[in-house]
């Protein structure tokens, strides 16, 4: 028996995954054990022998593909490239992004990611000049942050380009007549949706419709990840089956032969993914669709999981990379759990009530997509079959909705119009049904990031079920190992993050670019962030301190501490305290009529979280050997604006282990804490106000003693942080220095007696 499409893909993936991870040992053990069966496997030798054969060549092929990423590439100011704009441009109010395909013979330059502070008056398939800096991508300074550089070398870009003015740009040429049609369409169709619906639901529907996300409020699309349902913005085989079933209704309607409709659905289905830019989603249900359509319309059998191997075969081929894209990865594992998981399920129930069908799909794909969903996204979310039983058809209904408008926007804009209003409602019925789940206990938690063995055990144990309802492999064994090794996958990475490292205190500077956040835990597992980083262009909070937090599966902040109110040490815990359950929230008693905290008071009466005020000679008792003294400042109110120097100063120890937090004080501040006579020595000293010039006080360094100073600053930030002066006197006083701009997140461990150190970077 040959193999199958299916069987094909499976070895593609392997033999990719032992290229680009490098995976040689575990390669040879899989060829010895093929090999093997080839010699002795019997009646079974020439599959192991085929599978050996597709998977030499397939390791072969990818090998050659995956070329290694250009080494020794420097930043370029005022640089000119000329090229032809590659992707749809995307504005989200403040910037616009697109991707350059230039024409520099340099691999590296070949493509580039650009960045306009403005919106830029391009459109997909213009020939354009422009003027820019080139700068490399930063990797993730954080353990769970997204990993920009690795996410752009998938497609082959290892450059950034920064364009200021927007006579920076020149368009040298139109696109094409074809790009020109499609870019029509496309924008036909964002303007009558942003005509005819509010802003809120207009961008909810171009999310749904096109896959544009950039104007959709972040936290409104938090929210339906939490409830398992943002896959509905990812434009992939929901959509493309939406349009399969709308155009086969209106084919019939006209009455049309087989051939015709095969003809005029595939015309459509080719015409929407070109619109929307061909995500790697909707090529896979493309393919799928018309390989069904093909075989539906010519009377042949219609093996649809063989069409998921063969698009998914087609795919990996061209593009060896899309196997490494979370899009792909979370689109080809639903489709399995729809087309493998949801058969076996039906069949063991027998069923006859339909109903059960609103039930068993949603929960085939999410049991298939689970782990992949608690290793990018950090979350397990019980509710997400509730939710998707509740919002699947009435998304359907916007897409189609959103379908037929988008076809008749250029033609009859009016009558465009009039299928907007009932797919506005039906998104804001999506969105209450949304936020009342998410309302209910245990709706959703954040889990540590599982390590891949962990996954590996979870789809044994999935597939051992799915065995168990086959009439081939009917076994109580096979049931109720897979269960068990399902079921200890999800309590392995629902356990709490004070499980871990118990005995062992921790100190972590967390990389938040050009700001302060500090994550202490006690040996007993209580948490306490201090700080929490922020910026007016960027948000620190939500792309490093969070994903660190949730990486680690941390659910509860025992102690969330502000130093002082500028905007890079509180936006942060501002977004850490309507996300995660906080016990206390404690800010400087000096400062604590300041009217940069109405936020963060806000969110603590809406979620009675108690706020403590602290002042010089205060102790937080964390638990018994590890506590927290407050240095500095006074009790007496402050009414300025500078807040530096009234920033909290905390000294903290357990055993011989201890560290002084400093906050933004500068030589004032510095000065008194010194006059105080209570500093002591520290083991680990926090720069003051990210090593500025104002942090530079030489007997304040040898009073503490510090054997590492830690100092947190953006990368190539414009303030000079940290200054040289600051770093000389470091060095001339034997003191280690580390820097989140140069090391990303650090981490000191201690037990009280030794300290270990370990960096991001």
């Amino acid at each position: 028996m040959p193999l199958s499409w299916f069987e094909i893909f499976i070895v593609l993936a392997a033999s990719a995954c032992f290229s680009y991870y490098a995976c040689w040992p575990l390669f040879i053990l899989i060829f010895l054990f093929l090999l093997a069966g080839g010699i002795w496997g019997g009646k079974h030798s020439l599959r192991s022998y085929s599978v050996l054969a597709v998977l030499l060549v397939a390791v072969l092929f990818f090998n050659w593909m995956q070329k290694p990423v250009p080494l020794n590439l420097k930043a370029q100011d005022g640089v000119v490239l000329t090229g032809r704009v590659e992707t749809i441009p995307e504005f989200d109010g403040n910037r616009s992004s697109f991707v350059l395909k230039s024409k520099e013979s340099q691999r590296a330059m070949k493509k580039i990611q650009v960045f306009c502070n403005f919106a830029a008056p391009v459109q997909k398939g213009e020939e354009i000049s422009l003027r820019g800096d080139l700068k490399l991508p930063r990797p993730p300074g954080n353990p769970g942050e997204f990993d920009y550089p690795h996410y752009l070398s998938y497609s082959g870009i290892y450059y950034l380009m920064s364009v200021k003015e927007e006579n920076a740009i020149t368009v040298i040429s139109a696109p094409g007549r074809a790009e020109s049609f499609l870019a029509a369409i496309r924008n036909s169709g964002e303007r009558i949706i942003e005509n005819r619906l509010p802003p809120h639901e207009a961008a909810i529907l171009m999310g749904m419709l096109l896959g544009k996300t950039d104007t959709m409020d972040p936290e409104q699309y938090r929210d339906f990840q939490k409830s398992g349902i943002v896959h509905i913005f990812s434009v992939s085989g929901l959509h493309v089956g939406f349009l399969l079933l709308l155009m086969a209704w209106l084919t019939s309607l006209c009455r049309m032969s087989p051939g015709m409709k095969l003809v005029v659905i595939s015309i459509f289905l080719l015409l929407y993914a070109s619109v929307i830019g061909w995500p790697v989603s909707v090529i896979r249900a493309v393919i799928m669709a018309i390989l069904g359509l093909l075989a539906y319309y010519s009377g042949r059998e219609n093996a649809l999981l063989n069409g998921l191997g063969l698009a998914g075969t087609i795919i990996i081929v061209s593009d060896p990379f899309a196997l490494f894209k979370i899009s792909f990865q979370l689109s080809f594992v639903a489709t399995w759990g729809l087309l493998y998981l949801f058969p076996l399920m039906k069949k063991r129930l027998q069923y006859t009530n339909r109903l059960w069908d609103l039930l068993l799909i949603p929960l085939s794909a999410q049991l298939a997509v689970l782990p992949l969903t608690a290793y990018h996204f950090n979350l397990f979310s019980p509710v997400s079959l509730l939710s998707n039983v509740l919002t699947s058809y009435l998304s359907g209904a916007c897409v189609i909705l959103g379908l037929l408008a988008l076809m008749l926007a250029t033609i009859w804009p009016w009558l465009a119009g009039i299928f907007l209003f009932p797919a506005g409602f039906f998104i804001e019925l999506i969105m209450g049904l949304n936020s009342a789940v998410l309302k209910l206990p245990l709706a959703f938690w954040w889990v540590a990031t599982p390590h891949f063995i962990l996954i590996i055990v979870y789809y044994l144990g999935l597939l051992l079920l799915a065995l168990s309802w086959s009439k081939d492999y009917r076994k109580k064994e096979f049931k109720y190992l897979g269960l068990s090794l399902m079921l200890l996958f999800i309590l392995l990475i629902s356990l709490p993050a004070s499980m871990y490292q118990r005995g062992v205190m921790e100190l972590v500077l967390i990389d938040v670019g050009q700001g302060d956040s500090i994550l202490l835990k006690s040996p007993g597992g209580k948490f306490v962030l201090v700080d929490g980083g922020g910026s007016h262009y960027s948000d620190p909070g939500s792309k490093k301190l969070l994903p660190y937090l949730h990486h680690r599966g941390i659910r509860k902040i025992d102690v969330i501490i502000n130093t002082h109110p500028d905007i890079d040490h509180i936006q942060g815990l501002e977004k850490a305290s309507k996300e995660l359950r906080v016990a206390h929230i404690a800010l400087p008693y000096c400062l604590k009529d300041a009217k940069e905290y109405e936020e963060l008071k806000g969110i603590a009466a809406r979620k009675n979280i108690p706020l403590i005020f602290l002042k010089s000679g205060q102790r937080l008792n964390l638990e018994k050997g590890c506590e927290l003294a407050v240095l500095y400042p006074e009790e007496e109110r402050y009414q300025g604006n500078n807040f530096n120097n009234k920033s909290l100063v905390l000294h903290g120890q357990y055993g011989a282990f201890s560290f002084l937090l400093t906050g933004d004080v500068e030589k004032e501040g510095m000065q008194e804490l010194l006059q105080q006579g209570k500093l002591g020595t520290s083991t680990v000293l926090k720069v003051p106000h990210h090593g500025s010039k104002g942090s530079l006080l030489p007997e304040f360094y040898r009073e503490l003693n510090p054997r590492w100073a830690i100092i947190s600053a953006g990368a190539n930030n414009s303030f000079g942080h940290p200054h040289a002066s600051v770093l000389k006197e470091l060095q001339e006083q034997g003191i280690e220095v580390l820097r989140t701009d140069e090391d990303g997140a650090i981490v000191f461990q201690s037990n009280g007696r030794w300290v270990k150190i370990k960096t991001a970077l």
